[in-house]
């Protein structure tokens, strides 16, 4: 698609695999549904005449758009493919606008979204699909990305804020109706959420995660990572990152994708201490056979990439590995002995 002058915005592919576009110019929201080959335009319903700043597509029908509007926060929706629309506007702010666009596993509809005056900006959620809209959290924020986990716990990164509080990364958790400040940040543009729960953000001008739900974070020690914008992970666990002129990729699937063989035994009683660690790691393995001492250490990084490996280990009452020299951030240890595979994760700070 040759887009001439103007810039996509948005897109979004539905479990069809229909491509959905936003962009600005005449033909602002149009749809692909052979793979890219032709584009047919989808007309929005008046009032709608903004650019789309954001598509979010739930299993075949289902679409939600969002467009920059001067009269407030738009969102415009479909439930049958987009052959109807419906809308609503969740605040009437002159030019705030919806940036992000999530749905919890019960069907409440969450909205981050960002002005650039005085009580505009937050996050606003719909228990009708769309209809109606109830305020959550964080006014005078201006509140670029919004993710929700399995637990329907809400995430949310502030680009900047027009009040007095602090910038970050922001978690509704699960049991309370406030905001947590987690991690303080700036220019938080995109949050993704593995199978596992595990978070990545655009935060500071870097790429970081947390695999304990938001209680740390571990920046990804790559120049690479360095300014991007928009994070996405693809089918196969592979952790995409892009900004306005280039496109990464991590070199392997993320840590939680590594399969283990189902010819193997899985054994969780593998214990690693001090936890995290800065020099020296120990490893206990409680239900070692006592007629065996020698075992397989292996180590991987956060993105699957085998980075330690010894043959031969031999373990007597713990085995003590020396990872001073490995960057901060998430491991995991495998230790297999014949057809048993012991494994568990350690952080090096």
């Amino acid at each position: 698609m040759d887009n001439g002058s103007h810039s996509v915005l948005s897109i979004e592919i539905n479990k069809n695999g229909y491509i959905y576009v936003g962009k600005n110019g005449s033909d602002r929201f149009v749809v692909s549904k052979d793979n890219g080959n032709t584009w047919e335009e989808i007309v929005l319903p008046v009032p709608s005449y903004g650019n789309v700043i954001k598509i979010l597509c739930i299993a075949q029908d289902t679409i939600y758009v969002s467009t920059w509007e001067n009269e407030g926060s738009f969102i415009t929706y479909s439930f049958d493919g987009g052959d109807t629309w419906e809308y609503s506007y969740v605040t009437d702010h002159s030019n705030e606008y919806i940036s992000d666009i999530d749905v919890s596993s019960t069907g409440e509809v969450f909205v981050s979204t960002s002005g650039f005056f005085w009580d505009q900006g937050g996050v606003y959620k719909s228990a009708d699909g769309g209809a109606t809209w109830t305020y959550v959290g964080l006014l005078n924020h201006q509140v670029m990305t919004l993710e929700i986990n399995s637990n329907d716990e809400v995430f949310t990164g502030d680009w900047w804020i027009i009040n007095n509080d602090t910038p970050g990364i922001h978690a509704l958790y699960e049991g309370t109706n406030t905001f947590d400040l987690i991690f303080d940040s700036y220019f938080d543009t995109d949050i993704v959420i593995d199978t596992q729960d595990n978070i990545y953000i655009t935060a500071s001008e870097n790429v970081f995660y947390s695999i304990d739900n938001g209680q740390y974070f571990y920046r990804i020690e790559d120049t690479l990572s360095n300014f991007m914008q928009f994070l996405i992970i693809d089918n196969n666990s592979y952790l995409y990152a892009a900004r306005s002129k280039s496109i990464v990729r991590s070199l392997d699937p993320l840590i939680t994708v590594i399969d283990d063989s189902h010819s193997v035994k899985l054994i969780e009683n593998v214990e690693a201490y001090p936890n995290p660690v800065c020099t020296n790691l120990y490893l206990k393995i409680e239900s070692k056979p006592k007629h065996t001492s020698f075992y397989e250490v292996f180590i991987y990084d956060i993105y699957g990439k085998l980075i330690y490996i010894n043959e031969n280990t031999f373990f007597g009452d713990y085995y003590q590995l020396d990872v001073s020299q490995l960057a901060r951030g998430l491991y995991l240890i495998k230790i297999q002995q014949n057809r048993e595979l012991f494994k568990t994760w350690f952080i090096k700070k």
